[in-house]
């Protein structure tokens, strides 16, 4: 793993350090919770490979210091033999680390090696530990420092910091021995993920906007309204300049504040409710695809959250079953490993009963997938084929028609391009009449999130 570029500030840390801001110290760790889809799986391998610092200096993990332990060890063992050790139950303690060195160990000599092999021993342990729960208070700096050296503590110490800064800033919160995201956190994984898709869209696609404010997305309403601190800063100087002539007089120059300006009026767009349904089958994981796609749900998340908040959005995703996602589970949401299948048929099922609770014009869901449906519900349960028999598909369409018939649209954006995909899409196009997009993982965000926007727009 590498874990370049990692950012941090603290009160406690000299200025100078490796660290700039904390912000960006964890968007590197939010990368990392993004592609293992646990943070403290992340943090783990974090605390074991270390990270580089703003200048590019690297700051060793317990794997470094693991290694230098084992150099130390092999050292002693290098260096000394027992041959004269006359002492039998000292001989025995020193035989059971195979010395095989040139230069003869005398009695007390041989004790202060044997005392630093035993304390080696123990930070050993202490190491492996920390190695498997990600845990550092547990090993003993001053003997890092005696045993190793003092870069080995610094290194250690400036990873506790960073973790530390991070707890304190409310990214990380701590129960007992595990951590769990905080609301900072989510939140600015899911802003980086929407950053991250924007960037990659020309300005043209969606009007040239570069912030997501509240309140300029729809058309023109021809009106306008007082300027409020956070909305696009789209100034119509014409009743602008009015107001400040009517407040101070005709006056030269014209003194102009915030009070006076004013910005044009966009329409409210029809609100919608939507479902993500979210492919987390073994494929998806397999083939790299399931981060591209959470980072693409994230956005959504963001994008409904600050920008349509009236708006409802769910997230179904489906492998062997369905399940729903909760908006701040994502970013730990991750791909099947364990058990084959891909049960549209069931998040399908889902998704149509989220929206049915859903007074609202527009319903829709949108399904990210890299395969056609090999598994359906009888009776509730699962039953997986691959090949897909035809009775999986013939179930899963039986669902299209039923979302079709409650006015839902289903548009999907396919990962994989193979003829059985393909064909399937077309009869769920002949249902449904929604629409099909064959995309690369790295540009899904790009056709979901305008598909989103454009949808937004039907009147219903």
């Amino acid at each position: 793993m590498n874990l370049s570029k990692i950012y941090l500030y603290s009160k406690n840390l000299e200025p100078g350090g490796p660290f700039g801001d904390r912000e960006s110290g964890f968007e590197t760790l939010a990368e990392q919770i993004l592609e293992v889809g646990d943070v403290n799986e992340a943090i783990r391998n974090l605390v074991q490979d270390g990270f580089s610092g703003e200048d590019d200096r690297p700051v060793g993990g317990l794997n470094d210091i693991a290694k230098s332990s084992e150099e130390e060890r092999r050292f002693l063992l290098e260096k000394y033999s027992t041959d004269q050790i006359q002492d039998e139950n000292l001989r025995g303690e020193l035989e059971s680390y195979k010395f095989f060195g040139l230069e003869p160990l005398t009695s007390n000599t041989a004790k202060e090696v044997l005392s630093r092999l035993h304390r080696l021993d123990r930070l050993d342990g202490s190491i492996k530990e920390a190695m498997r729960t990600g845990q550092l208070e547990n090993i003993d700096l001053d003997d890092v420092e005696d045993l190793i050296g003092s870069l080995a503590r610094t290194q250690l110490e400036e990873i506790l910091r960073m973790i530390n800064a991070l707890e304190e800033a409310g990214y990380l919160l701590k129960n007992r021995d595990r951590f769990k995201l905080g609301p900072k956190a989510v939140r600015e994984i899911a802003q980086d993920a929407m950053r991250e898709i924007f960037s990659q869209m020309k300005k043209g696609n969606l009007g040239a906007h570069d912030t997501f404010k509240k309140g300029d997305w729809g058309d023109l309403t021809g009106q306008t309204i007082p300027y409020e601190f956070g909305q696009s800063f789209e100034i119509n100087l014409q009743k602008s300049l009015f107001n400040t002539v009517v407040r101070q007089g005709s006056s030269i120059p014209l003194k102009m504040q915030s009070q006076d300006l004013e910005v044009n009026e966009h329409e409210h767009l029809t609100q919608s409710a939507t479902v993500l349904m979210l492919d987390q089958s073994r494929s998806m994981g397999m083939y790299g695809t399931f981060t591209a796609a959470k980072k693409v749900a994230l956005a959504l998340y963001w994008l409904v959250q600050t920008k349509f908040p009236r708006d409802k959005l769910f997230v179904v995703g489906f492998s062997d079953y369905g399940m729903t996602i909760d908006g701040k589970d994502l970013p730990e949401s991750t791909w099947n490993h364990w058990v084959a299948g891909t049960n549209m048929h069931h998040g399908l099922i889902l998704s149509r009963q989220l929206l049915a609770r859903q007074n609202v014009a527009n319903k829709q869901i949108l399904m990210v997938t890299d395969g056609e449906p090999t598994a359906h519900m009888e009776g509730g349960q699962a039953y997986f084929s691959y090949p897909p028999t035809p009775r999986t598909l013939e179930q899963t369409l039986k669902e299209v028609k039923r979302c079709t018939r409650e006015g839902i649209v289903i548009n999907t954006f396919m990962l994989e391009m193979n003829y059985f995909l393909m064909e399937f899409m077309d009869e769920m196009a002949k249902i449904n009449k929604g629409r099909s997009f064959y995309t690369k993982p790295d540009q899904l965000g790009k056709y979901m999130l305008v598909d989103y926007l454009e949808g937004r727009k039907r009147k219903v």
